[in-house]
């Protein structure tokens, strides 16, 4: 998830004159490119909207890398017909048709692919895109996550929707084991102050109800930044160095890849513990995709924060 894509929303704004004329004439070409619909039936997502969604979705588009990885790892990469530009895992989704970014991708692109599924995310998408394509007859299945449990929850529900309920709940069940596998030892080990650095300039770190936070806490961490409301809260330099982590974690990811070095040369940064202690750690970007990846980073994590844990 890039730094653009983490202020993205499903908050629909009014449609300008360009945008109904655009809308009309995707219609009509919609009307021509897409095939029979199989029997729809009503459903509610997981953002709590009625959906119109096929019996058996057989043509995909996914809007956000999360979702990509879960109709992979549930055996639907075929059914996929197109994903995001920052869809990348696994290495098949790359070979995908792209429909641009998960804030704005091309209604054009999405339509001429004759999807009778698209499977979005309130955390990346906008509502606004949601809509349009509602009115273009491609119905949009939306799935959220704020933690661990609701991302076993979302693939689960993704599993019911899209046929393979058997596959999802097999899925879930062996990350599940993973992540009991991870948290029972840490049961009574002390817990160190993490601070999860989204972005460093200005200092953009995760709130309390999400699921970095959650992953930090299942890895035996306390997250920095637990009275602080909104997904992903600035912080201020004064207000951090009180708090004085005793672990830094920052994804690595190729937009943002500063050295720790630096970090030890800034105001503020260089006065920290976990700076002076080279306490700071790359972590797989895995750990921003709520979905089958999230187990592999707890045990990232926990294997940092507690190095012989049992």
């Amino acid at each position: 998830m890039g730094k653009g894509e983490i202020h993205g929303r499903l908050s629909g704004t009014n449609s300008q004159g360009r945008r109904r004329v655009l809308t009309c004439v995707l219609a009509a070409m919609l009307s021509i490119l897409l095939p029979a619909a199989a029997s729809p039936r009503i459903v509610k997502d997981q953002t709590g909207r009625m959906v119109n969604v096929p019996e058996k979705p057989q043509r995909l588009v996914s809007l956000a890398p999360n979702i990509t990885e879960i109709v992979y790892a549930l055996g639907l990469g075929d059914e996929l017909v197109g994903d995001t530009d920052y869809c990348d895992f696994p290495p098949q989704a790359k070979d995908k048709p792209h429909v641009g970014t998960m804030v704005n991708p091309s209604l054009e692109r999405i339509v001429a692919l004759k999807p009778d599924l698209a499977l979005g995310t309130p955390e990346a998408n906008r509502r606004e895109t949601a809509d349009q394509l509602e009115r273009l007859g491609i119905p949009v299945y939306g799935v959220t996550a704020s933690t661990l449990e609701g991302t076993l929850a979302s693939i689960e529900d993704l599993g019911k929707i899209l046929g393979h309920e058997a596959e999802a709940k097999n899925l879930v069940a062996q990350m599940q084991a993973r992540i009991d596998r991870v948290e029972k030892p840490l049961e009574g080990q002390s817990k160190p102050k993490v601070l999860f650095v989204v972005w460093y300039r200005p200092l953009i770190t995760v709130g309390p109800k999400t699921f970095i936070a959650d992953v930090i806490r299942a890895a035996g961490g306390i997250p920095i930044g637990e009275d602080l409301k909104g997904e992903w809260p600035r912080l201020t330099l004064e207000e951090l160095l009180p708090e004085n982590p005793d672990v830094i974690l920052l994804p690595k990811t190729e937009s943002f890849s500063p050295s720790l070095e630096e970090f030890q040369s800034l105001p503020g940064w260089k006065d920290l513990r976990a700076v002076k202690e080279r306490r700071m750690f790359f972590v797989s970007e895995s750990i921003m995709r709520p979905g089958p990846r999230l187990v592999d980073a707890l045990e990232e994590l926990a294997a940092i924060l507690h190095p012989r844990r049992p």
